[in-house]
C-alpha cells in the first residue's frame, strides 16, 4: 500500500459519521474530548503528572486520565474543580438535538502572583512550594 492511498483523519471520520450509532456517540462526547484537549494542555504546559492535578483536584489519578481520554463527559463538580485550578471559565453550550454541545474556555487574567516564583501558571507554583 502506498502512502497516498491512505485516507486522512477527515476522511476516515467523516465516513464513520454516516453511521448513526457512531455519530451519536459522537456528538455524546464533544464537550468531554473538547475539555480533554483543554485539560492535557494545561498539564503539560505546568509540567503536572496526572496524580499532581489529581492531588490538585481532589480526585483519583484514572480520573485525570478518564478526563483526558475525552470519552465520558464530566460532572459540574469536576467541571467546578477544573474551572478553579486551571483558573479558566468554562462555558458548556448544549443546543436542541442535532446540533453538537460545544466547550468554551476563557483564561482568566489576573493571576495570583506568588513572589520568588519562576513564571508559572499558579496552580502549578503550588506543586513547587509543596516540596
Amino acid at each position: 500500500m502506498k502512502l497516498t492511498d491512505l485516507k486522512s483523519n477527515e476522511q476516515v471520520l467523516a465516513k464513520d459519521l454516516e453511521q448513526p450509532s457512531f455519530r451519536a456517540e459522537w456528538e455524546r462526547t464533544s464537550v468531554a474530548r473538547a475539555l480533554a484537549v483543554q485539560v492535557l494542555a494545561f498539564r503539560t504546559k505546568n509540567d503536572l503528572s496526572q496524580r499532581e492535578l489529581a492531588g490538585m483536584l481532589g480526585i483519583s489519578q484514572p480520573h485525570v486520565s478518564r478526563i483526558e481520554a475525552g470519552i465520558h463527559n464530566p460532572d459540574i463538580e469536576t467541571l467546578s474543580r477544573l474551572a478553579d485550578v486551571m483558573r479558566t471559565e468554562i462555558q458548556v453550550t448544549i443546543p436542541p438535538q442535532r446540533r453538537e454541545p460545544t466547550l468554551r474556555t476563557h483564561q482568566l487574567r489576573h493571576r495570583r502572583p506568588v513572589s520568588g516564583q519562576a513564571e508559572r501558571h499558579p496552580v502549578a507554583q503550588q506543586k513547587t512550594t509543596a516540596g
